[in-house]
This record gives structure tokens, C-alpha cells and sequence, in this order.
């Protein structure tokens, strides 16, 4: 019977990144580690979330994935998606200024990568005052 699960971190040091999601959630990491990403839910290959409450703990979401499907997923996303998960929920520290980034479209991240192009949405939870004077989106 599935039931909220919660995820282990999946933390990624980044030169730009800081000390925010460590401290956010409690995780012990050496003060010059840089952390600019949590990935919160993951289906990457590399990457993939496991889950860390309940009967559950240990699975991780390809595991999640072939056991309970569309129950999981929804049967529409699954129908369309099958074992690959289509969502990368992260957190972003960024204590300076980001990286440049270039992203593929599904076609050419499928050859180099053998996974989708990207499409984002950010929600920005907070943000100090001396970096917003600074944001440009």
C-alpha cells in the first residue's frame, strides 16, 4: 500500500553553492563544501531517489516505478513515460553566481544522454536583498 513517502537527500557540490541545504535539512557536510543542489526526487540513472520512511525505506524509484506503475505515476503518466520518471525536483543554493547552462531538446538528449531535453520552472523560496538587486530573470 503506497503512503507519503519521503526521499533520502541527493546532494551535489557546486562551485557556486553553499551551506543553505545542509543546514535546511539538517545534514552534516564540512564547512568548505560547497552544496548548490539537492536533488529532492530523482528518477536519473545516476541519481535515482531512495526512499527513506516506512515499509518502503530503501526502494528506490525505479524499484518504486516497477512495482506500483500508474498507481504510483497516474496511469496516463505512465502510459506515456513507462520506468522513466519524468520529473527532477531539486533545491538550488546559489551563493553565487550560477553557471552558464545550455540545455538540449528531447531529440539531442536522448543521443548524448540517453535521457529528455529540459524544460523548467523555477519558484523562488527565498532570497537575500543584496542578491535580488543583483537577479536578472
Amino acid at each position: 500500500m503506497l503512503y507519503p513517502l519521503k526521499f533520502n537527500p541527493i546532494l551535489k557540490e557546486m562551485i557556486w553553492g553553499g551551506q543553505k541545504i545542509p543546514q535546511t535539512l539538517n545534514v552534516k557536510v564540512d564547512n568548505d563544501v560547497k552544496i548548490g543542489e539537492n536533488f529532492a526526487v530523482s528518477g536519473l540513472k545516476n541519481d535515482l531517489s531512495v526512499v527513506s520512511n516506512g515499509a518502503l525505506a530503501g526502494k528506490n524509484m525505479l524499484e518504486l516505478i516497477e512495482t506500483y506503475k500508474g498507481e504510483l505515476l497516474g496511469e496516463k503518466v505512465y502510459k506515456q513515460f513507462g520506468t522513466n520518471f519524468p520529473l527532477l525536483i531539486k533545491y538550488i543554493d546559489a551563493n553565487d553566481d550560477l553557471s552558464i547552462q545550455v540545455h538540449p531538446d528531447d531529440e539531442l538528449a536522448k543521443v548524448k544522454h540517453d535521457s529528455f531535453g529540459k524544460t523548467e520552472m523555477w519558484y523562488v523560496v527565498d532570497v537575500e536583498k543584496k542578491r535580488w538587486l543583483n537577479l536578472r530573470l
